[in-house]
């Protein structure tokens, strides 16, 4: 590019005519975006003549700051300005950046400008060069798109970071789909960090491949029974980790995904991934690893601590959509008067001028709901929560606020949706109300049918949810943009502060693209706040969690080693979940035979007596535990001298003729207490927790396992824990004490997801595994091979929610939970079903006649199970 066009924009930038001028232009275009907006001056013809001027030297360097004053005077131009001569030349500087998505839809939804023919030929060869056909449509990509769809064929690994909104995922997906479609035999894995975005990430690539028989698209970690030479699998770290173990030998991957990469550093979860990429990256030279990340700085250093040494970086910070951050604040001794402020270069505040709002703002517990009532107008809002509980008394407060803003809503997708939540979670759930007044929360716990469908109901351009109050969850890559973000604080939990990039991730939402050109982040009561996170971008600083345990808690990982006793886990330190999984892991390591050169690899700054000592206690540990290899190397998340402590008992308990008691079995034909009294034996022996904990969620993960509804599940849990309420109320009066408060229904149904995520999914999934594979070590060891066979594979059972062979099919072929056991309640009893039969029943399913949920309908459609023909009028009212 031009090295004049260089200087002259630093001419420009250089003058503080200039920024003055922006700044105006930038006030004026933020308050066309406002539904409630204070009078603002207008920008006079020659000064927006002068930034056009200047905007159309900026795109003629390869200056990407520059890029982004240009655009944003592109678009702010056409908010304030109706001129066709402005207009095009405001187009022409989209087109010059490439960014056709907003080009075309602010010629759709504000208007053409004054086209010149040579103008229009230049922009419309440029469109089509810059587009991609995906299915059916024709896709214009933004000029960073088309940089990385041109290098995505590349045989190197590659790390992709950019903004939120830049549209990241798509692109890879359909590179893998083409790859899948382009040869004859292919494997790949696309990893979340979460089940929400695994939910998504599956829900896209089975529609991709609607109807198609010869791709595995798959969740769950177990080998095809089809041996179909296409696979892609979509999974957690955690149930990758489950694959890897069943399946190391068998399977390879040509491509491996990491959706949200920079969480790598994120703790024990952090060195799962590590762990899975390593193992990947060993298995095969010729594996390629595509990481992506919300803007993220260190991942050439954390690819090389898996054995990836060629990583290609394909970045941009440049965000396709306009996103303005704009500082609210309550006005001194006026409560209905809320001050704007727009947050300019460096963090810089802009008066935009106060407005009234129709509600005090002097109550700081219900300012974000007020405040988001007045400003969200019926574009979709997200809203900033600390937590679910917090998430679910926000959204409390939206639906009462509405309610009596403009009355009860008359929405028919609403409804729908609320009959659904009565019928598949619980009647007296909180979200049935709020929903029908258009409000809902998001959160990881939820079941993802669920969250699925207020996600798909917030996406609706007409009717649907409008505003959404979300945890972190959301910035763990969900898709789900709006026009509107609000936040009022840069904490997380109670009170501990957020990352400032996982905030910048959140507020990255603001602004769809193909949907918006503008997109607002609302900071309610910033100036009150203890830091200042959102004055400057702040990128993730990646590093590997295991070399940064090592790091600060090296001596601490060596004393448990050589002591033979890891820390407990303890919440208020979460020092002690990383130390303790940094023991697992090396132990791992030394049942692998290659615990000093990966120490090498992952700490190559550290002395070597560091690396000894720790090379020492690691294999002091593992002569101590003496356990099989492929044990301690397969189950390293979990205390590996309690695993030893497991074997132990289990030997006495079969000695002592007790086998039965320690068997798992199917679910339905499970004694009465049987397995809580094994979660039990279990979380006692391996943690040296109480007996009570682990029996505490052993009803709940029993009627998970066995596929049981959510209205029953919740019901049962519901009931059993007012009985408990009720014997502490006896016990309390007795005493002559106060009883304690009985919890309402909503406050049982959040204890049964947390424990259905946080212990069921996830600490039970994990001591499953290890439970059985000490088992039939037990047994054998003991002459005991004959029962091998009766050891139910329980931890799959626990990670999916179904034990059966048909709801476990149709998971297989990417079903809800919900969906799976709605389904399998149509199925003949005892009927045995492989994903394949599941596919050709669900063909001959007549949507008129059975009894299913619209909701259900549509996900059986969206994925491609059922003929679309015999859908007829009901499939085009879903």
């Amino acid at each position: 590019m031009s090295s004049f066009a260089l200087e002259l924009s630093k001419r420009f930038t250089d003058n503080e005519n200039y920024w003055a001028m922006l700044a105006s232009l930038q006030v004026a275009g933020v308050a066309k975006t406002l539904v409630k907006a204070p009078e603002t001056e207008r920008v006079s013809d020659d000064d927006l003549a002068k930034l056009l001027y200047c905007a159309e030297v900026f795109v003629q360097t390869d200056d990407e700051g520059l890029h982004r004053q240009a655009q944003e005077i592109a678009i702010q131009s056409l908010l304030v300005c109706g001129d066709g001569q402005v207009r095009e030349r405001a187009f022409g500087l989209l087109g010059e950046l490439g960014n056709f998505p907003s080009l075309r839809f602010a010629e759709f939804h504000i208007g053409k400008g004054d086209d010149t023919l040579l103008g229009l030929i230049n922009r419309k060869i440029s469109e089509r060069m810059s587009s991609v056909k995906i299915g059916n449509e024709t896709i214009a990509l933004t000029a960073y798109q088309r940089h990385v769809w041109k290098n995505l064929p590349a045989k190197a690994s590659q790390v992709i970071t950019a903004p939120t909104s830049a549209g990241k995922s798509f692109l890879v997906l359909e590179h893998i789909c083409r790859l899948a479609d382009a040869t004859p035999a292919f494997g790949a894995v696309y990893v979340t960090p979460t089940r929400a975005l695994l939910s998504e990430v599956q829900a896209k690539l089975q529609a991709r491949f609607k109807g198609r028989t010869d791709i595995r698209i798959s969740a769950v970690p177990s080998l095809d029974q089809l041996e179909r030479p296409k696979q892609i699998f979509v999974l957690t770290q955690e149930r990758l980790s489950a694959l890897l173990a069943v399946a190391s030998d068998s399977l390879s991957f040509d491509v491996v995904v990491v959706d949200e990469a920079q969480n790598i550093a994120d703790d024990a979860r952090g060195m799962i991934l590590q762990d899975c990429l390593e193992r990947l990256a060993l298995a095969s030279s010729k594996t390629k690893v595509i990481l992506l990340a919300p803007g993220a700085e260190g991942m050439p250093a954390v690819a090389r601590s898996f054995g990836v040494t060629d990583l290609i970086p394909l970045s941009t910070k440049l965000s396709p959509v306009q996103q303005n951050r704009i500082v609210l604040s309550k006005m001194h001794g006026k409560p209905f008067q809320l001050e704007m402020a727009l947050m300019g270069r460096n963090g810089v505040r802009k008066p935009l001028g106060a407005v009234r709002v129709e509600r005090s703002l002097s109550s700081k517990g219900t300012r974000l709901a007020t405040v988001a009532v007045e400003l969200g107008g019926n574009d979709g809002s997200l809203l900033y929560e600390t937590g679910a509980r917090e998430a679910e008394k926000t959204a409390a407060l939206l639906e009462g606020m509405l309610k009596a803003k403009q009355g009860e809503l008359r929405d028919a997708s609403l409804e729908e949706l609320a009959k659904f939540i009565e019928d598949h979670v619980h009647p007296e759930y909180q979200l049935v109300s709020m929903v029908r007044q258009g409000v809902a929360y998001h959160y990881g716990r939820m079941p993802s049918l669920l969250r699925e469908a207020i996600e798909t109901s917030f996406k609706q351009d007409e009717g649907g949810i409008k505003y959404l109050v979300c945890t972190t969850t959301l910035a763990q890559g969900v898709n789900l943009p709006a026009r509107n973000v609000f936040i009022d604080t840069p904490t997380r939990g109670s009170g501990k502060p957020l990352e400032p990039a996982l905030l910048w991730n959140f507020a990255g939402r603001a602004g769809r693209l193909n949907h918006d050109i503008v997109g607002n982040v609302f900071l309610l009561n910033y100036e009150e706040w203890d830091t200042k996170p959102m004055d400057e971008f702040v990128p993730f600083h990646v590093k590997p969690a295991l070399a940064e345990t090592l790091k600060r808690n090296g001596a601490q990982v060596t004393q448990a080693l050589l002591d033979g006793v890891l820390p407990p886990e303890e919440v208020s330190k979460p020092e002690t979940f990383r130390i303790r999984a940094c023991a697992g892991l090396l132990v791992a390591h030394v049942a692998r035979k290659d615990v000093k050169p990966y120490l090498a690899r992952v700490m190559p700054a550290s002395e070597p007596t560091v690396v000894d000592a720790l090379v020492a206690a690691a294999e002091t540990a593992y002569a101590k535990i003496d356990l099989p290899d492929h044990i301690l190397a397969e189950n390293w998340t979990i205390d590996p001298f309690g695993l030893r402590r497991l074997y132990d008992y289990l030997v006495v308990k079969i000695n002592e003729g007790a086998i039965e008691s320690l068997i798992p079995v199917k679910p339905s034909a499970a004694p009465k207490e049987h397995y809580e009294k094994l979660f039990g034996r279990i979380v006692e022996q391996v943690n040296g927790q109480s007996m009570k904990f682990g029996m505490l969620a052993a009803p709940l993960a029993v009627w998970w396992m066995k596929g049981m509804p959510y209205p029953v599940m919740l019901k049962l849990w519901a009931d059993r824990r007012r009985k408990t309420e009720e014997r502490k109320a006896k016990v309390a009066s007795a005493e002559g004490k106060e009883p304690p408060k009985p919890k309402t229904v909503n406050q049982h149904i959040y204890e049964a997801f947390t424990l259905i995520e946080d212990v069921v999914r996830f600490q039970f999934v994990q001591l499953g595994k290890a439970y059985r594979d000490i088992l039939l070590l037990a047994l054998r060891e003991t002459g005991n091979e004959d029962r091998v066979k009766d050891v139910f594979p329980f931890a799959l059972a626990l990670e999916l929610g179904v034990s059966t062979e048909a709801g476990t099919a149709y998971v297989e072929l990417g079903l809800s939970r919900i969906a799976a056991a709605a389904l399998e309640a149509l199925a003949n009893p005892g009927e045995v079903l492989s994903a394949e039969g599941a596919r050709n029943l669900l063909k001959e399913l007549d949507p008129a006649k059975a009894p299913l949920s619209p909701i259900i309908l549509e996900e059986l459609r969206r994925l491609g199970l059922v003929d679309a023909a015999k859908f007829g009028e009901i499939g085009s009212a879903i």
